[in-house]
């Protein structure tokens, strides 16, 4: 026997056994990706590098034989920065995605390809089961989202994008009809509590998942019922009031409790929180309403107080001809509910642009087909009373000038432009702030937007207490609200259980990006074109004079035919890919050497696998597999310089090459360069990423 020390530790091995064989005696980790256990090492990867005392530079672990009395380091800042750059350099060139183009520009980070597949199998609940990992409230988001996601689908390139935010509203309500709806497990009792402030889309989204983390969750709310701006400020025509409370419901039976007509500042302070709780989440939302900042301005009525009296059920006497000024979502939201008050005239009066206007266009789009007018390039510049339930409101003709902080170019007054517009009633709507006074005066740090938060962990300067969702960014979207109260469910998980709070894992990613018609071509060559779902709707007159919801929800055979339409083109190996992971656990940049990467192509010749070279990292691990198999042809490293990829021998096609072998070969390649055909999982490899917060 020999005998050797690594990382300070004494073990004995027989002739023969290598360093890393050694190591894993001690139960020292050290990272591999060639490496397949039973097979002829060939250390061509390099992320098991130790140093070895004595010896220059650094060594294989996998292909060096230990010795006696031999000395080994495993951990040290000079191994990890050369594992780093291994990992970086296998990745310069990598012609594949991490994860969808969709998925990438979700800000809730939807694994959207394994829902739709969900769908395409008629399987509800396991695509409930994948939304829910990153996403809550998915009925009420596939509603109202701005679908961020959609603009962004590899089908535009093709033909049209797919309907992601329909087929999840799909998934919820499905899933909401049927006898047992999908309710996620809950981990053992933590004993802790939490408490949060706000039950609007970030709170309830952060009870959501710490109640499953198994902490006793309490939120705190002001109003009657919970919901927030989804409730009181969104009107029914685009969110009905039962699909929101058959959400709610869902986090109810989960165990949260909902203290509700408990104002912060009013009925308790933050110290009577932090006091009763462990730990505390303050989700407050921007409900202060802005001012028209003009003379007259208290003749408008606030958009939020407007929308919340329609929402219960008591619409206050507008009169024939309403104006709204604003030109974002809940000014869109005010026209449309004014249209079902039966009034004369709605219009839209907004100081930009159609191009800069902050709604979603598509609800711009809705309104004028209702009836709505949008007039721009206008601005208020006085209110004032005229005759009996009459106003005048002076208006001022804008242009725009040069780009203000926003981006977007800033309306500028035209002199000697001004007329007067005639009305019943005009509601402001540019705009709501976070109310920042009960906060400085409980001790919390504020900006200009709302309380001040780690982007990545939501952590406030008070231990214990996180921030998230509007009350930290503003009047913002549901969807980045949503995804703010997953990530500080995350970071309270790790507080409430004594661990360093990091937040989510930033987990590392490639794009192919630019991907030019050669590649497209390659991508899109087995997909037959087709259309877009086109989303039912109730007529016109009845959407003119009720609230009834304007979409009606996709039927069945639509919402899957829609699925199968998704080209599931993120990595099939994604949530467990060995270069993915020891990529994100040493922080390697993907794109720190740059130069032209290789090219996209895909071998479908094998019924079982898909082959992509450009994603190899020649690991060897499928040549080795195949000559242990005795294919007859098997596969082999070929080319020269950097045209060098695995392939069959004589050009054949993989299913030339791997005949026996090919799901073994898929199974332990740790690139997804072959990948099975049949899951989007790994199939076996026993690795996991972390995909949504943890219950375990």
């Amino acid at each position: 026997m020999l005998t050797l020390t690594i990382d300070n530790r004494q073990v004995s091995v027989a002739p023969g056994t290598t360093v890393l064989e050694a190591a894993r005696r001690l139960g020292i980790r050290i990272p591999t990706l060639c490496h397949v256990p039973g097979l002829e090492p060939v250390s061509s990867c390099f992320v098991c590098a130790v140093q070895i005392e004595g010896r220059r530079g650094f060594s294989p672990s996998c292909a060096m034989p230990a010795a006696e009395g031999m000395v080994v380091t495993t951990a040290s800042t000079d191994i990890r920065k050369a594992r780093k750059m291994a990992l970086e350099l296998l990745l310069s060139d990598h012609a594949g995605d991490c994860v969808s183009p969709c998925s990438a520009t979700c800000p809730a980070g939807l694994d959207i390809a394994g829902f739709m597949e969900g769908i395409a199998r008629r399987d509800v609940p396991g695509a409930m089961e994948v939304i829910s990992r990153r996403l809550a409230l998915p009925g009420a988001l596939g509603r109202i989202c701005p679908r961020l996601c959609e603009q962004q689908c590899r089908r535009l390139d093709y033909d049209q994008g797919l309907a992601i935010g329909a087929l999840h509203r799909y998934v919820a309500d499905e899933d909401g009809r049927a006898k047992q709806p999908y309710l996620p497990p809950k981990a053992a009792e933590s004993g802790k509590t939490a408490a949060i402030v706000g039950a609007g889309p970030a709170g309830l989204a952060a009870a959501f998942y710490l109640v499953q983390m198994g902490h006793r969750v309490t939120v705190f709310d002001a109003k009657e019922r919970a919901g927030g701006m989804l409730r009181y400020a969104i009107p029914a025509h685009r969110l009905p009031r039962e699909a929101l409370d058959a959400e709610i419901g869902v986090i109810e039976q989960l165990g949260v409790e909902f203290r509700m007509g408990q104002r912060w500042g009013r009925d308790f302070r933050l110290a009577d929180l932090r006091k009763s709780h462990d730990a505390v989440f303050l989700a407050i939302g921007a409900q202060q309403a802005q001012e028209l900042r003009c003379e007259g301005e208290e003749l408008a009525l606030p958009a939020l107080e407007f929308l919340e009296m329609v929402a219960a059920g008591n619409p206050p006497a507008v009169g024939e001809d309403v104006v709204v000024i604003g030109g974002g979502n809940t000014a869109i939201d005010c026209a449309r509910a004014a249209v079902r008050l039966k009034t004369r005239s709605v219009r839209v009066l907004y100081r930009r642009t159609r191009q800069e206007m902050p709604c979603l266009l598509s609800e711009a789009d809705e309104a004028q087909v209702e009836g709505v007018e949008i007039e721009y390039l206008l601005a208020p510049v006085q209110l004032e009373r005229n005759g009996n339930r009459q106003l005048s409101l002076t208006c001022q003709r804008m242009e725009l000038g040069e780009p203000d902080a926003s981006g977007r170019r800033r309306p500028v007054a035209v002199p000697g432009s001004e007329f007067a517009v005639r009305c019943s009633t005009v509601i402001a709507a540019i705009g709501q702030a976070v109310e920042h006074e009960v906060a400085e005066r409980d001790g919390l740090r504020v900006t200009g937007w709302g309380i001040a938060a780690d982007p990545r962990t939501m952590a406030t300067n008070l231990e214990g207490v996180f921030a998230g969702g509007d009350a930290v960014l503003g009047a913002d979207l549901a969807v980045r609200a949503v995804a703010a109260g997953r990530m500080a469910a995350v970071s309270m998980d790790q507080y409430l259980r004594g661990q360093a709070v990091t937040g989510e894992p930033a987990l590392a990613a490639v794009n192919m990006k630019p991907m030019d018609d050669a590649e497209r071509a390659v991508m899109f060559r087995a997909i037959e074109q087709s259309a877009r779902v086109r989303m039912p709707e109730i007529d016109m007159a009845r959407r003119r004079t009720t609230f009834d919801e304007v979409e009606t929800g996709l039927p069945a055979e639509e919402a899957e035919r829609e699925a199968r339409r998704c080209l599931s083109c993120g990595c099939s190996k994604s949530d467990c890919c060995h270069v993915r992971g020891l990529a994100s656990e040493y922080q390697a940049d993907a794109f720190r050497y740059p130069g032209a990467r290789r090219r996209f192509t895909q071998d479908l010749s094998h019924p079982e696998i898909v082959y992509e070279p450009g994603k190899c990292i020649l690991c060897e691990a499928c040549v080795r597999i195949a000559a242990e198999e005795g294919e007859e042809f098997g596969v082999a490293i070929v080319g020269r310089g950097f045209d060098v990829t695995v392939a069959a021998p004589f050009g054949k096609p993989i299913a030339e090459g791997l005949r026996k072998s090919a799901r073994r070969c898929a199974e332990a390649c740790p690139s997804a360069a072959l990948a099975l055909r049949s899951a989007r999982t790994c199939g076996g490899c026993g690795m996991s990423l972390i995909a949504g917060p943890s219950i375990g």
